[in-house]
């Protein structure tokens, strides 16, 4: 099987779906041909800077602008700032062709928006005869993703298919299988090891914080209000990329009462995961993912206004999580949560049971099976 997968380094979680992806064909077929894509770096590297660093500017220095740009464009695919979307993609997306063309894909993967349109135009223009597929990687979906040229879609969650369906997607064209995640999030790992690496107690409630790979939102606030009830338990903060919260926490957890461990980049958040009783986190569609995929509890913070206020909802409303930003502070609202045993044990078995497991495998099938009717036709 050839594989393209077509995805945009914004914030990370696109790039995590598709090497998810990517790990699954392999494990199914491993003399498969896979290639990630890293889209708008491929097409114009410096188009790339420009449209993700004012991403990341936005979302860091005015996410409330970029809030009402999000909910301003959620159903209206025919408004000005997506007609010029739709200009630049179409600029774009014959830059597509040549690799394409000797690729020679079976089926091509998408998993951001952005190449979703640029795959649907090639498709308009009878310019592209191969299936495509494209993975949702959030908990609600906006008209951006959505476009007639794509074949099928994969839905994390079941209302999705309603709100796709009022959005003019064929309801067979989607299939709620969840996002997939790397297969070492599943796989159970030692609480001992990981903990005795750290210097951790095994026996203490522990909790674990991240602000995504880029680090951010209020975890300063969080880790301060965190240290301020009187709740026993140890804290691992992940920090990510961000160099100047690691240096700032670090010198924050010198004079806590709190046991802390300040961890910079890592890949082993799957075992930090897995190993801790709550992760206190940004809505982000992969890093939820990842936590349900590891039956971890959720407090949340800081969305995005947009997409992660939507998944924070979704979350909330399903009782797989508590949003810190409804109680009047961090700490009233990680006191109503380890105060109430009944309602963390709902919330930690409602996770355990969420995510489908053969998340990866059935997207594999899925494709064998969009592959197999295209070559009939």
């Amino acid at each position: 099987m050839n594989v393209l997968i077509l995805a945009v380094s914004a914030g990370g979680g696109h790039i995590k779906a598709a090497e998810a992806i990517k790990n699954y064909i392999l494990l199914n077929e491993k003399n498969s041909k896979v290639e990630i894509l890293d889209t708008l770096k491929y097409i114009n590297p410096i188009l790339d800077k420009l449209v993700i660093g004012g991403y990341i500017k936005a979302i860091k220095k005015s996410p409330s602008l970029y809030g009402k740009l999000y909910n301003y464009n959620y159903y209206q695919m025919d408004n000005t700032l997506a007609s010029v979307s739709n200009k630049i993609n179409e600029l774009m997306a014959n830059r597509l062709l040549p690799l394409i063309k000797d690729f020679a894909p079976d089926i091509i993967v998408s998993t951001h928006p952005f190449p979703n349109e640029m795959l649907s135009i090639l498709n308009g223009n009878s310019q592209l005869k191969i299936p495509t597929l494209s993975i949702i990687t959030d908990y609600a979906c906006h008209s951006f993703w959505l476009y007639s040229g794509i074949d099928a879609y994969i839905a994390s969650n079941e209302e999705m298919i309603c709100e796709m369906v009022s959005m003019g997607i064929k309801a067979n064209t989607i299939f709620n299988y969840g996002i997939p995640v790397l297969p070492k999030f599943l796989e159970p790992c030692s609480k001992e090891m990981i903990f005795s690496e750290l210097n951790l107690d095994t026996g203490k409630p522990t909790v674990l914080v991240m602000g995504g790979s880029l680090g951010i939102g209020k975890i300063s606030d969080v880790y301060s209000e965190l240290c301020s009830i009187e709740h026993p338990l140890q804290i691992i903060i992940i920090t990510g990329s961000n160099k100047k919260l690691f240096k700032e926490l670090s010198e924050l957890s010198e004079n806590s009462k709190k046991v802390t461990r300040i961890i910079g980049y890592t890949d082993k958040v799957n075992n930090y995961m897995q190993c801790c009783d709550l992760l206190i986190t940004k809505p982000g569609g992969i890093t939820i993912t990842e936590a349900l995929a590891c039956g971890t509890p959720m407090a949340l913070f800081s969305p995005i206004p947009g997409q992660e206020e939507r998944n924070a909802n979704f979350l909330v409303k399903n009782y797989l999580a508590i949003n810190l930003e409804d109680f009047h502070s961090y700490k009233e609202g990680f006191e109503s949560l380890f105060n109430s045993k009944e309602k963390f044990s709902i919330i930690k078995n409602n996770c355990s049971k969420f995510y489908n497991e053969n998340c990866g495998n059935d997207i594999y099938n899925l494709m064998k099976k969009i592959i197999a009717n295209a070559m009939t036709l």
